[in-house]
């Protein structure tokens, strides 16, 4: 297991530059299922995804049940290696069992520390945008996502049965983060 803590580590904003890369990554999630974007309409519209994630974050564009959001991604070089979000603020779904701040690793970069540094980097970008304390949630059966959590200071609320959605039935976990 190689563990990451060099200076090449870091959250950009979505950029063409890492078209290569994202898409290897998006190949990866679907052959977990996890893969929402279609990769032929995203491969031939990658500068139009860029620009749809912009106008998400001003909250132009937005799904019905979406917030605003700033999306970063985890790069280590020309590399993708994962995506946050920091939502900014909740609806009554999001206050349940969404949370302030989701990230995913890329299947193939996991187990390596990127989990752990993309949370406490996106701390410090929902610190830099007024937030003050965070609520963080994960799937019960999610250890390295509650590990992750934990080091990064997360305080146990309460767990919390899903009623809707693809997450239907699962328990969440649900954490404060005092930033």
């Amino acid at each position: 297991m190689r563990i990451i803590l060099n200076n090449m580590i870091r959250l950009i904003k979505p950029n063409i530059k890492y078209k290569k890369s994202f898409l290897e990554a998006q190949k990866e999630f679907k052959r977990e299922d996890r893969q929402e974007d279609k990769l032929k309409k995203l491969d031939d519209n990658f500068q139009a995804y860029i620009k749809l994630l912009k106008n998400q974050e001003k909250g132009k564009d937005l799904p019905d049940g979406y917030v605003p959001a700033s999306v970063y991604w985890l790069a280590e070089g020309n590399k993708f290696i994962g995506k946050v979000s920091i939502r900014h603020k909740l609806i009554e779904p999001l206050r349940k069992w969404g949370g302030h701040i989701g990230y995913v690793i890329r299947p193939s970069e996991r187990k390596k520390g990127y989990g752990t540094k993309i949370l406490s980097l996106a701390l410090k970008k929902a610190k830099h945008l007024g937030f003050k304390k965070v609520l963080i949630t994960c799937n019960e059966d999610n250890i390295g996502s509650k590990r992750i959590i934990e080091k990064n200071d997360g305080i146990f609320e309460s767990k919390i049965k899903v009623d809707s959605g693809k997450d239907s039935g699962k328990i969440k976990l649900r954490y404060w983060i005092n930033i």
